[in-house]
């Protein structure tokens, strides 16, 4: 019997890996599939894990070939499936439960040519979103095409898609035989779809190896820049004739990304290497459209013009002040010219600069408003939101002014700021914080459950003015933020947007928890309904999946509820939605809406059949019922002696024989890790002297601070990110300074962190 979808994973020395990529596979909800291994040579113990699923499942099958590469890899299984849909999965990466079956779902409901979605990326110790995927997919969009959407342009990979065989066979899709074999053939595909049905749901989780010897991180290497190149001209050759704004949009992302891997790669490449690649990069270079290469980074302009020109000096002049971080340090400078305004010359290029001082100049565009949303706090009578504001690439002195608004109705409403010295993006100590006060007179204003109201920064420094939206809401607070009650009937809460902006929605006798407990194997839930509110449901945040009347018992008297839940109902039997983090998260809803938890102040958890079962809160306060693996979790951080010392304590649930250290986020080794000293006495506490995590903080690259993250080691299974409550890291951040260092200690959403500048 024909399978209704066809798995292609091809796989080469992958053994540390593939076992969990085929088991996230073998455990979908969409059972009528068939997986195709595809066996490129391997010559490690991969080929025996892949034939041992073979033989527990018939599902797999094993193909086996010599060494060609990824692209014939998966063409070879291409030719040995027989689906009626095709996809794609790389062998150390993992698929949600959930997402065959969603996205054959929204192929059978539309006749769309092929389904895209979501991807995020992960590490041994969590999951974030993609950047490139988070900018596409923000939301669903089913029958769709590139030519409505020209983002999905740069959608450049395969394998976060589920192909109509027929339209597979229709145009002979085949990929080249390259490193980046993906873009050509998906490029290609949403140029000729009829439709493209668009999820916005993570349904692909693409792994970093902490290795680092994939391919898209192995990028110093002469062999992948030059297939990098190749597969770029390809892509050029595609849209050669498309409209101009698919064009523009590609020759734009080949440029903010692929140009700029090349200039650093002549940086690490050798003289020999270094020059042939510069010969390579000089024709791909030509074809790139001057203006989106521009338009790509301030310094797009120069970058395109050093591999144009072939211009050895250039590019390593450019690859050093990468290498080192040192671009982001560049301020701006005013010419005295009116027409030329400002330009922006590192250090190291300031004898290029002299003969081309055109390529160096600033468009108006690369002088922008750039803020962050720092702590949210509530004081008596007001919201208080802390965060930086300043015009990229100028320096904020006491000569500029920051107008902040409150955006809500149509209307402005300025509010009261106050500003103070803090690190702006150039890693100096300027006039860039800011702390705005809005008034809960103000915010009752906001109309009720409608469009959330926005504040708009507008700063001048000197001739220069500009004005943006408060985004880039920070990771801790910020990214779950407190709500509160503005008056005796309206609950105002800020929400993080999914393009980062800061939002605030006022909610009017909100559905809300008054108290919940776990005991017995019920999760028992009591609070206030409205009397509009509709019926209370558990909604599986990943699937949409809800639980039925039968499993939540509802009593409702005179506006107040009480809800009984089965765990039984909600346990998934060790197979989590969550590949990366174990996790099944459930919402808890009235007629769709959020149930707010106003009445928890830390998240209620009990250890149930081996599992950790918490009623905790999301990033927009609803109710969540998690189920997830029993590790330790801090629900307070603090300092001792002093501030010599850093404390992250919490329940240990089970025997914590294991050492907890902290580690860099960008060390995948772990040779600097900084262990801590825990006792445990059914809480656990891990203390860390502050000069130890000084000593082993880098102060080279003064943009971005050294970020350290609690980290368990257990003698058995994967290490972990020690997981704060999530009510915890809806409270204020600790900054302390010592020895002339900021020290943040900042829980995250799934992770508590040190930030040290």
């Amino acid at each position: 019997m024909t399978p209704r979808l066809s798995v292609v994973v091809p796989f080469y020395n992958v053994a540390d890996y593939i076992a969990e990529c085929l088991e996230s596979l073998r455990r979908q909800t969409l059972d009528d599939f068939e997986v195709i291994l595809v066996d490129d040579g391997s010559r490690d113990g991969t080929g025996q894990i892949a034939e041992e699923f073979c033989r527990l499942d018939p599902r797999f099958r094993l193909v086996v070939q010599e060494n060609q590469g990824l692209g014939p890899a998966r063409n070879t299984g291409v030719k040995h499936s027989e689906g009626e849909y095709i996809t794609f999965v790389d062998s150390d990466d993992l698929v949600p439960r959930h997402a065959f079956e969603m996205m054959v779902g929204s192929l059978n409901a539309t006749g769309s040519s092929f389904a895209a979605g979501n991807a995020q990326r992960f590490d041994d110790f969590g999951a974030w979103n993609s950047w490139l995927h988070r900018k596409i997919f923000d939301e669903t969009r089913q029958a769709t095409h590139v030519m409505e959407f020209e983002q999905l342009a740069i959608d450049r990979m395969v394998w976060n898609k589920v192909f109509r065989r027929s339209f597979w066979d229709e145009f002979g899709y085949e990929f080249p035989a390259i490193r980046y074999e993906d873009y050509p053939v998906t490029l290609k595909a949403y140029l000729d779809a009829v439709t493209v049905d668009v999820l916005a749901q993570p349904i692909y989780y693409w792994r970093e190896r902490t290795s680092g010897d994939s391919i898209t991180q192995r990028k110093a290497e002469f062999a992948n820049l030059r297939d990098r190149i190749t597969s770029a001209e390809m892509v050029l050759d595609l849209v050669e004739r498309q409209p101009a704004y698919i064009r523009h949009a590609v020759h734009k992302h080949l440029a903010t990304v692929d140009m700029v891997t090349l200039v650093e790669g002549v940086g690490d490449l050798s003289d020999e290497d270094g020059v042939r690649l510069a010969r390579l990069a000089k024709h791909f270079a030509e074809r790139i459209d001057k203006g989106p290469a521009a338009l790509s980074s301030p310094m797009g302009r120069v970058q395109h013009h050093a591999l144009r020109s072939g211009d050895l000096d250039m590019l390593r002049a450019l690859a050093d002040i990468r290498r080192g971080g040192a671009l982001g340090t560049v301020r701006a400078a005013r010419t005295g010219v009116p027409w030329r305004r400002h330009e922006l010359v590192p250090p190291n290029m300031q004898g290029q600069a002299r003969n081309r001082r055109s390529l160096f100049r600033l468009s108006g565009r690369a002088l922008y408003v750039t803020t962050t949303v720092a702590d949210l706090t509530w004081a008596d009578d007001a919201l208080m939101i802390r965060g930086t504001a300043e015009i990229r690439h100028l320096q904020i002195d006491g000569t500029s002014k920051l107008r902040i608004v409150l955006e809500a109705n149509g209307v402005e409403l300025p509010v009261s700021v106050e500003r103070f010295p803090a690190y702006d993006s150039h890693g100096d100590q300027n006039l860039v914080g800011y702390s705005a006060r809005v008034p809960n007179s103000m915010l009752a204003g906001i109309k009720a459950d409608g469009d959330p109201a926005t504040l708009r920064a507008t700063i001048t420094q000197r001739h220069v003015k500009r004005t943006a939206l408060l985004r880039n809401v920070g990771p801790g607070n910020p990214s779950m933020p407190p709500g509160g009650w503005i008056n005796d009937t309206s609950w105002l809460q800020p929400l993080p947007a999914d393009d980062n902006r800061l939002l605030l929605r006022r909610m009017v006798d909100p559905a809300r928890l008054t108290s919940a407990a776990i005991s017995d194997g019920v999760v028992t839930l009591q609070g206030l309904l409205p009397a509009t509110a509709g019926e209370l449901s558990l909604t599986r945040r990943w699937y949409s999946e809800k639980l039925s009347d039968y499993e939540i018992q509802q009593e409702t008297t005179g506006g107040h509820f009480t809800a009984r839940v089965p765990l039984a109902g909600l346990l998934p039997d060790d197979d989590p939605d969550d590949p990366v983090s174990g996790r099944t998260v459930w919402r808890l809803e009235a007629g769709g809406q959020p149930v707010l938890a106003t009445g928890l102040t830390r998240a209620v958890t009990q250890v149930v059949g081996g599992r950790l079962v918490q009623v905790s809160r999301a990033a927009d306060n609803c109710v969540v019922v998690t189920d997830g693996p029993v590790q330790p979790t801090a629900d307070e951080i603090g300092l001792g002696d002093g501030v010599r010392v850093i404390t992250v304590s919490g329940q240990a649930w089970t025997d914590l024989d294991f050492p907890l250290v902290w580690r860099k986020l960008s060390d995948t080794s772990g040779e600097e890790d900084v262990a801590c000293s825990v006792s445990v006495d059914g809480r656990f506490t891990a203390a860390v002297d502050v000069e130890r995590l000084i000593a082993q903080s880098s102060r080279e690259i003064r943009t971005t601070p050294t970020t350290w993250h609690l980290i368990g080691l257990p003698a058995e299974g994967r290490p972990f990110a020690v997981q704060p409550d999530a009510f915890l890291t809806a409270e204020a951040s600790i900054t302390i300074f010592v020895l002339d260092h900021q020290l943040t200690l900042r829980p995250h959403a799934d992770r508590v962190t040190v930030e040290v500048r």
